[in-house]
């Protein structure tokens, strides 16, 4: 089997440290140089290199540099700013076909266990079943969990969905504008109003027999002028609430 891609020869921790090492570095630095940044022997720097290259995070032949992605995610990384790294681990394996191809594995059977998925990698890389490589195997995995592809669900690793809002954002009352809240004002004591006069109407004598109650719901317009609530109560005063002699 070819090799369709490199897998990284670290854990997804090492991984955060070159890349921070990346971000921080000249262009076309040297393995020694960044070495003496990350404290990372130029040898796991170097087994690694291939596969941020294939993800694009990094370019360039014996001397490397970060692409604008990778110093975007070292940066994200430095400053522990969760959604832009998620955003930029994303970004990375979308831009590599094999690589997020393997969330429609996952996405087929509905959910793999994470061993059975870390091996599934380790076989289609074309990679050899060495403890390197099922080690660097797993790192997809939580490279593919941090850009908010996978998620784990009792060991079982299941594709992430869209983001669903529960709930409106709390909205700052000072920085509504004065008319947006004047006319909530509004609208909110015209809403009172209505209330008070659907509660029930008696029509005729009460103290005939039978006696008629009729609820009125009224649907008010969304409107911010005054004056329409204004003749919406007058004509609901003069015909329903006062008798006529």
């Amino acid at each position: 089997m070819s090799v369709e891609f490199n897998l990284p020869g670290s854990s997804i921790e090492e991984i955060r440290k070159i890349m921070k090492g990346y971000s921080n570095a000249p262009d076309n630095t040297t393995l020694d140089a960044l070495s003496k940044i990350t404290g990372i022997h130029t040898t796991v720097i170097s087994r690694n290199n291939k596969f941020l290259a294939d993800i694009g995070l990094i370019q360039g032949g014996q001397k490397k540099s970060s692409t604008d992605l990778g110093k975007r995610l070292g940066r994200a990384l430095e400053h522990s700013q969760e959604r832009d790294i998620e955003s930029c681990w994303k970004e990375a394996v979308q831009t590599n076909e094999k690589v997020s191809g393997l969330v429609t594995t996952v996405r087929i059977k509905n959910g793999m266990p994470e061993a059975d998925f870390s091996s599934h990698v380790l076989y289609v890389s074309g990679q050899k079943k060495t403890s390197s490589n099922m080690t660097g195997a797993r790192c997809v995995v939580d490279v593919l969990i941090a850009a908010g592809l996978l998620h784990e669900e009792n060991g079982t690793l299941i594709v992430s969905g869209p983001e669903t809002k529960t709930s409106l954002p709390n909205v700052d009352h000072d920085l509504v504008s004065p008319a947006t809240r004047d006319g909530n004002v509004k609208r909110n004591e015209m809403s009172k109003r209505a209330d008070s006069a659907t509660e029930s109407i008696d029509i005729g004598n009460q103290n005939s027999a039978p006696q008629i109650a009729i609820n009125i719901q009224l649907h008010l317009p969304e409107t911010e002028n005054a004056d329409v609530y204004e003749k919406l109560f007058r004509a609901l005063r003069e015909n329903l609430l006062t008798q006529k002699k």
